[in-house]
């Protein structure tokens, strides 16, 4: 569920970004917490934690509580990193989700998540405010999925100007990682600024739990050394679609 939510922001940043230009990394940091939820008898407790985002000129990292996302587009490569496990998925880009799994398996899952088409809309409030010295415009986004409603009120600025377009590519691949997902890609067209605060509530019949993210920098650093790669001793693992609904 989590990581449902984690992608959707993703793709709500992607809208964000714009061509630019910097001789060191671009790092983007931000706040965020996550509420206790149980989906399907499954705990998660109450976390706090921080995402970065890094931009070099031909690849980018961004770090969350427990998983790193690289791609690289000098090696035409996106690398899903479980910390945890200590295991990474090599996947070729661009991402043709056809050819991460087997014919039969694909053949399900896009009749599945057909059933599953969600329903989107996006309103601009004609509000404003500010967050982490950034005046900004609010939006609220509705997504309605199956039994499950996601409700995000965002604030975004259009004063950031970000490192560089390349995030809308990894955006893009992380969406083509599940099968009818151009609604994700669609959605991030939608909304224009850096979202400098979100709050979202995801409501599963009569539970719901929420989420917010906060910008916390925007700075530029000198990347350590091997950043944009899968760390010494971390074992390869083939990619596994099922385990990116958890």
């Amino acid at each position: 569920m989590r990581s449902l939510y984690r992608r959707l922001s993703l793709l709500l940043l992607a809208g964000a970004l714009v061509a630019g230009g910097a001789a060191a990394d671009q790092v983007i940091t931000m706040q965020s917490h996550a509420d206790a939820v149980t989906v399907m008898g499954q705990k998660s407790p109450a976390k706090d934690y921080t995402q970065t985002y890094w931009f070099g000129n031909d690849r980018m990292r961004v770090d969350d509580d427990e998983n790193s996302t690289i791609m690289r587009l000098d090696q035409k490569k996106l690398y899903l990193l479980d910390h945890a496990q200590k295991t990474f998925s090599a996947i070729d880009l661009p991402v043709d989700f056809k050819k991460l799994v087997d014919p039969e398996m694909a053949g399900m899952m896009e009749q599945m998540m057909q059933m599953m088409a969600p329903s989107v809309t996006v309103t601009a409030t004609g509000q404003s405010g500010s967050f982490a010295g950034y005046a900004c415009d609010y939006y609220d986004v509705a997504v309605k999925v199956a039994m499950m409603q996601i409700n995000t009120t965002g604030c975004y600025s259009d004063k950031i100007l970000t490192h560089t377009a390349r995030y809308q590519a990894l955006a893009e691949a992380q969406a083509e990682l599940v099968p009818n997902a151009s609604w994700m890609k669609d959605l991030a067209q939608k909304i224009k600024g850096f979202p400098v605060r979100t709050e979202t509530t995801t409501a599963m019949g009569k539970k719901s739990f929420k989420n917010w993210q906060e910008l916390k920098s925007v700075e530029e650093r000198t990347a350590p050394e091997g950043l944009y790669a899968p760390p010494a001793g971390y074992r390869e693992v083939k990619f596994d679609p099922m385990a990116q609904g958890r």
